[in-house]
């Protein structure tokens, strides 16, 4: 019985022995081709990038065409416009029209650098603004005035000299896999991002961009537009105070010719405190509006009398009203070549 038990024993123990080696060989099977579907993938992934770069250029290039397809056809729209200003003289010759791409690469690398790029570690884009002044210099001139194209040829060159110095300030080392794939998708779609590229377009007067003007020239030039081009608008035109932030200079040089020629198709009326546009614009009929004392728990009288410059009342109010009545009235004598009486 002691030598039974005892090869009994020694059974058992073969016997878990055997029951162990075979899960080992059945675990070390599984994670063997675990690493042979890993190595298929490695094998093939060099192939696989190039496509995906491929596609990704490709891709990037056809956001440029769809940028530059609005442009164009923005200038399509425009060009009637564009034209008139060209052939106009005087006044209106001075406003230009123009679109224009602007891209604005002080925001894309902001991004990068404040969000994406380690700017501690050593390299061409340590510090603040290195890859903005960068980006100025290879992208920009492409992202302003180039084809798709040439879009896409500049990023090309770009990430063929930069790409190893720009995974050089990464903020993850590789072996943090989890968070270097993040941060790589991260990167990805701020490189071949487009939210920096805008299609704008701009109104210049003297080549000045309007929205840079005081607001009295900004004015004119509004007014001047609408006048130019509704010339075959023949409704009547009502502005309150055109000459509100300017010089006097100014509203006889740029404002009286322009109200003398749009009343020759179309009744313009005028509120206004200046007398020139009232007097050298040669105003068919003058309405003086005077509130009378206020009441209380009521509104004020208001009184209305009207006439042309022939009336002498009318004139005197024009002097004592207005700004400048004396000073417009010298001038439109000069100008006339007569002498007027009170």
């Amino acid at each position: 019985m002691t030598r039974l038990e005892a090869l009994f024993g020694a059974d058992k123990v073969v016997r878990d022995q055997y029951t162990a080696l075979t899960k080992r060989i059945g675990q070390e099977n599984a994670f063997q081709k675990t690493l042979e579907a890993k190595l298929t993938d490695a094998q093939g992934a060099a192939a696989r990038r190039k496509v995906l770069q491929v596609e990704r250029d490709d891709a990037y290039g056809r956001v440029f065409e769809a940028i530059i397809s609005e442009q164009t056809a923005l200038a399509e729209l425009y060009a009637p416009l564009m034209a008139r200003l060209t052939a106009s003289s005087g006044t209106l010759c001075k406003l230009s029209f123009s679109i224009r791409r602007i891209a604005n690469a002080q925001q894309w690398g902001t991004v990068a650098e404040e969000n994406l790029l380690d700017r501690r570690k050593a390299g061409p884009f340590n510090g603040r603004g290195s890859l903005i002044a960068l980006a100025e210099k290879m992208l920009k001139p492409a992202w302003e005035n180039g084809s798709a194209a040439d879009i896409q040829a500049a990023m090309t060159q770009f990430i063929s000299t930069y790409v190893k110095d720009l995974m050089a300030h990464a903020p993850y080392a590789p072996t943090q896999q989890a968070e270097f794939r993040a941060w790589s998708k991260q990167f990805a779609h701020w490189l071949f991002g487009s939210d920096h590229i805008s299609v704008r377009y701009e109104i210049a007067y003297d080549g000045i961009d309007i929205r840079k003007l005081s607001p009295g020239t900004r004015g004119i030039v509004l007014l001047l537009l609408y006048l130019a081009l509704d010339d075959s608008d023949d409704r009547p035109l009502v502005i309150d105070q055109p000459e509100e932030n300017l010089d006097p200079k100014s509203v006889f040089d740029e404002l009286v010719p322009l109200f003398v020629s749009a009343k020759n198709r179309r009744q313009v009326i005028i509120v206004t405190h200046n007398a020139n546009l009232v007097i050298n614009t040669d105003a068919d009929q003058i309405v003086v509006a005077e509130a009378g004392p206020h009441h209380t728990g009521g509104l004020p009288p208001i009184t209305y009398n009207a006439g042309g410059l022939e009336n002498s009342a009318i004139r005197k109010a024009v002097c004592d009203i207005l700004e400048g009545g004396d000073a417009a009235f010298r001038e439109r004598a000069r100008r006339l070549r007569v002498r007027l009486e009170r």
